[in-house]
């Protein structure tokens, strides 16, 4: 990767001054490299250089395509499965430029926000609703902003489940909250017109909309339809509600307590879990 980057670097100097945006891309490519040489890293997979190449090559190109988010750190754990299940590096690149379709506002951030607050926001007050007494206990602490969940919503759960077990979850949670007309939000072109018929086909296709989604659709306020990422924490809350009631004294413990169930976690209990909590909050 960091053979890539110095070549590149030298051809593009070559030809004159660069321009802002190309710096930026260059600069972005280190980083790149560093994340790629981390991640899965135990899995022999990787063990191939030519592996390592297949990733750096997708997450530089997509830093220079996406203008508005570029690369960000965890974008690796998210792309590293579409390595390893399509051999061709093109089909690899497309999978992975959907799926951050639908996840690069989770990467997007300002001065003021991170892309993910809202969904923190969202996990503390379904948090206060199912287990008022975790959440008075977090807050007491100094962790009602729930920034300790922060990667598991970032990068859904890679790192929390084993790398199998991840997959499964992602196939889980994205069939549960299946709509055939989701897409619509997810393209760049396409008149308003367009997107109010694709409103309007979205009322009469409940039945084919995942199981979860069905449950969503039916609460009348859009601020309630929270997606299953939320309740898939709240669910390992709960899980270790009595842990964290009795041993966390501080945002130091509560880290270490969700980071010894890296590994440990099933998918779908966890997905079980989050369905109940989800019929649960909307009560």
């Amino acid at each position: 990767a960091d053979d890539n980057t110095i070549e590149i670097v030298k051809e593009l100097t070559s030809r004159g001054p660069l321009d802002n945006k190309v710096i930026q891309w260059l600069l972005t490519l280190h980083q790149i490299g560093l994340d790629v040489r981390r991640t899965d890293r135990t899995l022999v997979f990787y063990e191939k250089e030519e592996n390592l190449a297949k990733l750096w090559d997708i997450l530089s190109v997509y830093a220079w395509i996406d203008t508005d988010v570029g690369y960000c750190q965890g974008m690796s754990d998210l792309c590293s499965p579409m390595i390893m299940l399509l051999e061709d590096e093109a089909d690899a690149f497309w999978c992975f430029e959907r799926l951050m379709r639908r996840l690069r506002g989770n990467f997007r951030c300002t001065d003021s926000s991170v892309g993910v607050e809202t969904q923190l926001c969202s996990l503390a007050t379904v948090t206060q609703v199912i287990d008022p007494k975790l959440h008075q206990h977090l807050e007491t602490l100094g962790g009602g902003d729930y920034l300790f969940a922060f990667r598991m919503l970032m990068v859904l759960f890679r790192r929390e489940f084993s790398f199998c077990d991840s997959l499964y979850l992602w196939e889980m949670m994205w069939a549960l909250e299946y709509d055939p007309d989701m897409f619509y939000q997810y393209e760049d072109s396409g008149s308003d017109m367009e997107r109010t018929e694709g409103a309007k086909v979205r009322q009469k296709s409940t039945r084919r909309c995942g199981k979860y989604e069905r449950e969503n659709m039916k609460v009348k306020n859009p601020e309630a339809q929270l997606p299953i990422s939320v309740f898939l924490v709240a669910s390992v809350l709960k899980d270790k509600s009595s842990t964290l009631l009795q041993e966390a004294r501080g945002l130091d413990d509560v880290v270490q307590i969700l980071n010894d169930i890296t590994g440990n976690l099933d998918a779908k209990k966890a997905c079980i879990g989050a369905m109940k909590l989800h019929k649960k909050y909307l009560k």
